[in-house]
């Protein structure tokens, strides 16, 4: 019988209302159904069915985002634009790489050609730790013959610590080079696994 009511009330909304008049639907906070023709203020912050004249369903309007559900919104648009971006660096990123290399082999030789540089650098240095390590050792047996006599010369003690030094930077340097080696050997793995992945791509 309440649904006869409320439909009967609706119908005579769209005959009083004037054949060009839209009409709007909503619930309220309490749950009840209000009508008008229309914007209802005490749906303001609710879902509005608004309906034409021919009493069809014209549109929904959605209930507007509370502020939580703006945060969430906002942060989907940034991660969705985030994304789009992403995408199109690594457009970009591929197209230069295949322009860049037009073989495996192309990738291999530029890997030897910027690892060798590094690798001659590490054995350079090498070498020099090895000569630096040799004057620590004669400074620390002078030093310790002194000790032997008494007081250690100013003299001496200073070239002692300047090999010490010298022989702590030398390693410091190596273990940068062969990060650095690493780093390059790395960039390059990843390279030809792209490289690899562009080609399969391709030839689907």
């Amino acid at each position: 019988m309440k649904g006869a009511v409320k439909t009967l009330v609706f119908l005579s909304i769209f005959i009083a209302s004037g054949a060009h008049a839209a009409i709007y639907m909503c619930k309220d906070a309490s749950g009840r159904t209000l009508t008008s023709d229309r914007p209802i203020p005490e749906c303001a912050d609710r879902a509005i069915r608004e309906y034409g004249n021919n009493g069809a369903v014209k549109r929904d309007i959605s209930a507007p985002l509370t502020a939580e559900q703006k945060r969430e919104k906002q942060q989907q648009d940034d991660k969705k634009k985030a994304e789009l971006v992403a995408a199109d660096e690594q457009k970009k990123s591929d197209r230069a790489l295949s322009a860049r290399y037009r073989s495996e082999e192309d990738i291999t030789a530029a890997r030897k050609r910027d690892t060798s540089v590094i690798s001659d650098q590490i054995a350079q240095q090498k070498k020099a730790l090895s000569s630096a390590d040799r004057d620590w050792k004669e400074a620390q047996a002078a030093v310790e013959a002194q000790k032997k006599k008494g007081v250690v010369p100013a003299g001496l003690q200073y070239k002692l610590d300047r090999a010490d030094q010298n022989v702590r930077d030398l390693k410091v340097r190596i273990s940068d080079s062969e990060i650095e080696l690493a780093q390059v050997h790395a960039k390059y793995d990843l390279t030809l696994q792209r490289y690899r992945e562009i080609i399969t791509a391709s030839a689907r």
